[in-house]
């Protein structure tokens, strides 16, 4: 059976063993009335079991889950929301409109998550079941009233993907921030870092999102990479300094020739023998390098 985390009484985490291990990726339940539940992250199309166990455990009848939210569209985030829809009969999924045709027609968004995350992890990503345009909504407009003082906005939150959106409760002042505040994962060692992966990482607007963040009264930070972050706006300012050092050193590096991407992830970003994290983190600098090979003069 999946780890229930409790949050709150109103906020569970459900550890759905992400990339088949724990401590990696969640899905966070919110509940407000008793038939309006709303899901946050969907971890990928292989991890929905075990988030629909955890709904068993909690308790939660199906078809009382009336809202499946993702942040982005990268697959461990959005991947699981075709399985979960079809379980789930009365639940909309709501994601940025501007990605949300990849998960009707998903042809592109497997081919360039394939080519980004490389054939050690490509088996890990699951796949993505297609959904019925009619079961999809904006999450970029969200202002969504739960029940019981429980209220989720929608914040946007560019940087780590053009289309990320994080969403906040102003009762509890709880961030779902997704991957705009990086990941934590204590169980495996990793402190709170910046997540920077390519195609489409933007550090112009990543920095932006750190300031705009940085203004709401946050009183707990949850991540999806994984669980609760201690500090609040206090480990975002943490954060965007560590965002601003790796970009200093990758900026440098690029500036000097091809950079050795293992060796800057090891040092930046180093991730210890767990072999997903060791991918994760040459793909922070890959994305870096990316981002100033695009941006950096040629001379």
């Amino acid at each position: 059976m999946p780890a229930l985390i409790p949050i709150d009484d109103t906020i569970t985490a459900i550890d759905h063993d992400l990339f088949g291990a724990p401590g990696i990726g969640v899905t966070y339940v919110v509940q407000g009335d008793l038939d309006r539940v709303a899901l946050i992250e969907t971890g990928t199309s292989l991890t929905a079991p075990a988030t629909l166990a955890g709904l068993d455990q909690l308790g939660i009848a199906r078809e009382a889950v009336r809202y499946i939210i993702c942040t982005h569209i990268h697959m461990d985030h959005a991947g699981g929301a075709g399985p979960l829809a079809e379980a789930l009969p009365n639940a909309d999924v709501y994601i940025n409109s501007a990605t949300a045709n990849f998960l009707v027609e998903p042809s592109r968004l497997l081919t360039s998550t394939r080519r980004a995350v490389g054939e050690a992890l490509w088996p890990l990503q699951g796949t993505i079941h297609p959904l019925p345009s009619d079961r999809l909504r904006p999450a970029e407009t969200l202002q969504l009233d739960l029940g019981r003082g429980v209220t989720l906005r929608a914040v946007a939150s560019p940087g780590h993907s053009a289309d990320h959106i994080a969403f906040f409760d102003e009762r509890s002042g709880t961030l779902f921030a997704g991957d705009s505040c990086g990941i934590a994962m204590p169980r495996h060692g990793i402190d709170p870092r910046p997540v920077t992966p390519p195609p489409g990482f933007d550090l112009e607007a990543q920095i932006a999102t750190y300031e705009r963040l940085s203004k709401l009264p946050i009183e707990r930070l949850l991540v999806t990479h994984c669980g609760p972050v201690a500090g609040g706006v206090a480990a975002l300012r943490e954060q965007h300094l560590r965002l601003l050092e790796a970009a200093h050193a990758v900026r440098a590096a690029v500036a000097h020739g091809d950079p050795d991407i293992p060796a800057l992830a090891a040092r930046l970003f180093p991730a210890g023998d767990q072999p997903v994290l060791r991918v994760w983190s040459e793909m922070s600098v890959a994305g870096l390098v990316r981002y100033f090979q695009k941006t950096q003069p040629t001379s």
